[in-house]
């Protein structure tokens, strides 16, 4: 199993998305893009940990799942 293997990333097209799906009134430039993807870190990097936490609880219960048909 490669462990260095990265299994997430946002990429700038993600920050559009959640602009527009959220009718934020917000125009983004190249510029600010170090911005947003500091404090993204920030915030993920308090959550990154509950995040796979989540992860791992769901394929065990899954694999319960799977084990009960």
């Amino acid at each position: 199993m490669n462990k260095e293997k990265i299994i997430y990333q946002l990429s700038v097209e993600d920050i559009f998305t959640v602009i527009e799906d959220n009718e934020l009134k917000i125009k983004i430039k190249e510029k600010d893009i170090p911005f947003i993807e500091d404090k993204v870190g920030d915030f993920m990097g308090a959550k990154w940990r509950d995040s796979i936490e989540y992860a791992l609880f769901e394929l065990q219960d899954s694999k319960k799942k799977i084990k009960r048909k």
